[in-house]
């Protein structure tokens, strides 16, 4: 087949929408990419298979299947000592076991059922970074890669191009209808990450190899007609790219089929070649280059994000992410250059893919398996004061919320103020939404300790949604704000008819991984929610955190005097948070 540049753009483009999704979120539909992805890949497999049954009359699975591993495994299994470094010095206690699981996984390439069976939802992937969150995809490409050339070899012995253009649109259709049918407003995951419901794309792009070759030679008149809906779909690719989320439900009831087949659109466009304006936009020199390294971009890419988080590198913003980018194109370069191209031209070293392969992969697996065993915590992280005993307690607080209040709550034990006694009542996931909080059981904690104070503090809460009618719904929706307010006022109210005093707390902007105007704004709203629901209820107080940690809307304060106060960007440091803790028992005390 001859080489299509406007098809390396294409793969570049792709990937530019993923790089900037991965940014924070800086693109909201960047996400979108990866079926481009899907696209091209199934139609340049499905091409490449029809080409070598044209020119040799069969298909030769285990030449097709070595290039491949040439191809992909390689770069693969070069990522996994800087998996085990970062799990070795770098990850929490708690990511140890994860990261095995996923590292394992993304060497069998079953990272995305990993992910579905461990019930890890990818819309998080910002709250919770793993850095191998983003080898679902390869997982579905590599099962792919196993499977089609089996069938596309039998189909071609009995019958002709037409019987496999009817079966990639029947499964296509069928993995769509398994999306729509599978789908779970509360959960996409399972949809998101599946290879039945995900293969529909692929499976697209096989569809348009069996009608269109990249050998195709388009007249003038049909090259101007594709250029018409090859903007249309430039467009509205656009648009999704700008604005969809990955959680909106018309995307898992054909949307997603509809951004596909506007890949299709853009595939034929790049075929047309210099005859179609949309190809030579495709065919841009920067394009190109980076879809010849899109490969090792991809794979890269998120770990850096991982690793070279604000916290450890004191940069953020577009200085951070100029730096994640420069850092990922230099490796991707190296490692095509000296590692993914020499591979694929002429093999492994020494010419002993079955000595060199095997250990290869059995030493990332040694590698991964040694540096992912639970560390001991160091004993100063634990080395906090006892609870006062029952009768030497003179003053109890008690936090309400998520796991953000219950760090502040090991904040203030790390006061050691005499006759201090704080109890944490925070349950992980709290949003006040649903029955996450077990909201109407805190007066009962209430009534069972009698403390003196009583602090709701909610900082997660702009992270959770719900579904209404269809719509997903987050904080700045009426709708969200008005059951956030509603269920904020009646808990506040069930302590306040309680003994002690009862606060409630405004949150900081978010940092680190949560750090965007989006986020801001959001916060803004449930600061707004917080206000409104405290001067409701007369003798309720407002503690006013978010503009303590960031005042004038600049979180400068952020910054405690032996590490940060929000190491993650959200929940609060022990030692780090000394200072803001000692305000908080300063003005429940008054």
């Amino acid at each position: 087949m001859r080489h299509v540049p406007a098809l390396d753009g294409l793969r570049g483009l792709a990937l530019l929408g993923v790089l900037f999704f991965h940014a924070n979120g800086a693109l909201p539909g960047g996400y979108l990419g990866v079926d481009l992805f899907f696209v091209l890949s199934g139609y340049l497999i499905t091409s490449l298979l029809l080409a070598e049954q044209r020119d040799t009359g069969r298909i030769a699975l285990s030449a097709f299947w070595v290039r491949r591993a040439r191809r992909l495994f390689p770069a693969l299994l070069s990522l996994m000592p800087a998996v085990a470094i970062y799990g070795r010095y770098l990850a929490r206690p708690d990511e140890l076991r994860p990261l095995r699981m996923q590292a394992l996984a993304a060497l069998a390439y079953v990272a995305n059922w990993q992910s579905i069976f461990a019930h890890r939802s990818y819309w998080q992937l910002f709250s919770a970074p793993s850095p191998l969150e983003h080898t679902w995809s390869l997982s579905i490409e590599e099962q792919f890669y196993v499977v089609w050339p089996v069938l596309v070899a039998v189909l071609l012995r009995r019958f002709t191009r037409r019987a496999l253009l009817g079966v990639s649109l029947a499964l296509s259709a069928l993995s769509m209808g398994a999306m729509w049918h599978l789908f779970d407003a509360e959960n996409t995951t399972r949809v998101y990450l599946g290879t039945d419901t995900r293969i529909a794309g692929i499976l697209l792009g096989a569809a348009l190899a069996t009608l269109l070759s990249p050998n195709h030679d388009f007249g003038a008149r049909a090259a101007r007609a594709l250029d018409g809906l090859g903007a249309l779909a430039l467009c509205g690719l656009g648009v999704a790219w700008c604005t969809l989320r990955g959680t909106n439900p018309w995307l898992y009831h054909g949307g997603f089929w509809l951004t596909e087949c506007g890949a299709l659109l853009l595939i034929a466009c790049a075929i047309a070649g210099r005859k179609s304006l949309v190809a030579r936009l495709l065919a841009w020199r920067p394009f190109t280059l980076l879809g010849t390294i899109s490969y090792g971009v991809y794979l890269w890419h998120w770990p850096v994000n991982v690793v070279l988080s604000p916290e450890r590198v004191h940069v953020r913003g577009l200085a951070l992410h100029t730096l994640h980018f420069a850092v990922t194109f230099a490796i991707a370069i190296v490692s095509y250059r000296l590692l993914e191209r020499p591979i694929r031209r002429h093999g492994v070293p020494f010419a002993q893919p079955l000595l060199i392969v095997p250990a290869a992969v059995a030493a990332a697996v040694l590698l991964i398996v040694r540096a992912t065993y639970a560390r001991e915590v160091p004993a100063q992280v634990l080395q906090l004061p006892p609870p006062p005993a029952p009768e030497a307690v003179r003053f109890r607080i008690m936090l309400f919320g998520d796991s953000t209040a219950n760090s502040l709550g090991w904040a203030l034990r790390g006061l050691a103020e005499k006759g201090l006694d704080v109890q944490n009542m925070g349950k992980d996931g709290c949003t006040l939404l649903g029955n996450s909080c077990e909201g109407p059981h805190w007066v009962d904690r209430v009534r069972e300790q009698h403390p003196n104070v009583s602090l709701v503090y909610l900082g997660g809460a702009f992270l959770h949604g719900f579904h209404l009618k269809g719509d997903w719904q987050t904080a700045c929706r009426p709708a969200w704000d008005r059951r956030f307010e509603e269920e904020l006022t009646v808990r506040l109210r069930d302590l306040q008819g309680e003994a002690g005093e009862v606060f409630t707390a405004t949150i900081p902007y978010a940092l680190v991984h949560w750090e965007s105007a989006e986020f801001n704004a959001q916060i803004d709203c449930v600061n707004r929610s917080i206000r409104k629901s405290a001067a409701a209820l007369p003798g309720v107080q407002l503690l006013d955190v978010g503009a303590r940690l960031c005042p004038h809307g600049v979180c400068e304060q952020d910054v405690g005097a032996k590490e940060p106060i929000r190491p993650d960007g959200m929940h609060f440091s022990i030692d780090g948070a000394h200072g803001l803790a000692r305000w908080v028992y300063e003005e429940i005390r008054r």
